[in-house]
Order: C-alpha cells, then sequence, then structure tokens
C-alpha cells in the first residue's frame, strides 16, 4: 500500500508536469500572439508585455524540471521561481489598466483608417477579423463617396451577404481587445493560485522527507 510520502512525491510529479504542459503553451501562445500582432500592426507596448510573457512561461517550464526532480531529492529550490512568478503576478495585476488599452486600442484603429483613405485595403483584415466595417459604420465609406470593400460583408461559401456588417471597427476591435485583456487577467490569477497550491505541496512533502530522515537517525 502506497505511503504518504509516495503519494505526496507522485502528487508532485504530476503536478510539475502539468506546470511544464502550461509553461510550454504560454511559450507557444506568446510566439503565436506576437507574429499576429506584428502582422495587425499593433506593436503597442509589445516589447515589454511579450518579455514578461516569456519571463514567465520558461520561470515555469525551468521550475517544473527542478521541481520533478526535488519531489525524489527532498529539495525546495524550485520554491523560489514559484515565489517569482507570484511576485511576476502581482506586479502584472497591479498595472492592468483598461483605459490604456482602449486608448491605445483607439489610436491603432483610427491609424488603420487613416491609411485606408490613402491607400483602400488597408483595413481588410480588420474588417475580415472582426467582422466590421469602416471605423464607426459602412456610413464612413459611403459619406467620403468610396464603395464600401468586400472585406465589410459577410461570406460564406462564396455567397456574399446583402448587407455591410453593422458595427464599425472601432467599438469591434476595443470590445474584443478588451475581452482579452480581461481573460488574460483571470489567467494570471488563476496561476497565482496555482503556484500557491504547488508551494503548499512541496513544503509537506519536503516536512514529510525531513520527518522520515529524523526516523532514521533515531
Amino acid at each position: 500500500m502506497p505511503t504518504v510520502q509516495v503519494c505526496l512525491q507522485w502528487t508532485a510529479v504530476v503536478f510539475n508536469t502539468f506546470t511544464l504542459i502550461i509553461g510550454s503553451l504560454a511559450a507557444l501562445a506568446g510566439v503565436y500572439e506576437l507574429f499576429y500582432k506584428l502582422e495587425e500592426g499593433s506593436t503597442d507596448h509589445l516589447e515589454v508585455e511579450k518579455l514578461l510573457q516569456f519571463a514567465i512561461a520558461g520561470t515555469l517550464i525551468l521550475a517544473a524540471i527542478i521541481g520533478c526532480f526535488g519531489a525524489f531529492l527532498g529539495s525546495i529550490k524550485h520554491l523560489v521561481f514559484l515565489l517569482l512568478l507570484i511576485c511576476a503576478h502581482i506586479w502584472k495585476l497591479a498595472h492592468y489598466n483598461e483605459t490604456k488599452l482602449l486608448d491605445a486600442t483607439e489610436v491603432f484603429v483610427m491609424s488603420i483608417w487613416m491609411k485606408e483613405l490613402v491607400h483602400p485595403g488597408a483595413m481588410q483584415r480588420l474588417q475580415h477579423t472582426y467582422e466590421c466595417c469602416g471605423n464607426k459604420g459602412s456610413n464612413d465609406y459611403k459619406s467620403l463617396s468610396m464603395k464600401v470593400p468586400k472585406s465589410c460583408f459577410h461570406s460564406k461559401d462564396g455567397l456574399i451577404a446583402v448587407y455591410p456588417y453593422v458595427e464599425g471597427c472601432m467599438a469591434a476591435v476595443k470590445r474584443a481587445h478588451l475581452q482579452l485583456y480581461r481573460d488574460e487577467r483571470l489567467v494570471h490569477a488563476g496561476l497565482m493560485g496555482y503556484e500557491i497550491v504547488g508551494i503548499i505541496l512541496t513544503i509537506t512533502l519536503c516536512c514529510q522527507l525531513t520527518n522520515k530522515m529524523r526516523r532514521y537517525n533515531y
């Protein structure tokens, strides 16, 4: 029958395996988002945000690897990495600013709309991705005697809708970016709780191993 120590050790291994997976997924998500934003043209605060995300992902992976070995060796070195991660999450949560995000998004959408007026087609990717039309709506094109582009119409199996998207890209992009921003905040809060569980598990396992060593010494 497995002892408490063995159960704790394998629980720690499973926990750190999940941590490794989470760290790897976070790194892949960062790479995907980096290329997506570069293609989209939204690079505001990109360097700091991505560096922090890659740092967190790398620390998660390193903590997971060290934690797997520590589960059997009784090492608590990876607790330092978990504490650093918690500090990073706290810093990130403390610096969330929805107003700043919305202002940056507004500047971003407006800059693409201004490009559209000079070089028609600049809004195509944005309109197709967010299913929106113009800056505030399709009337933006009509009021300037411009043809409403195909990207403003929903299409499926070669069939194109009769009426363009009602919502303007300013509102659509703001809403989408804000939702992602809020989801990211929940992820950071969830990871912080996950890492606290990891710290408690590690301390419990180390106490168990320490007690066992004391019994052997007696």
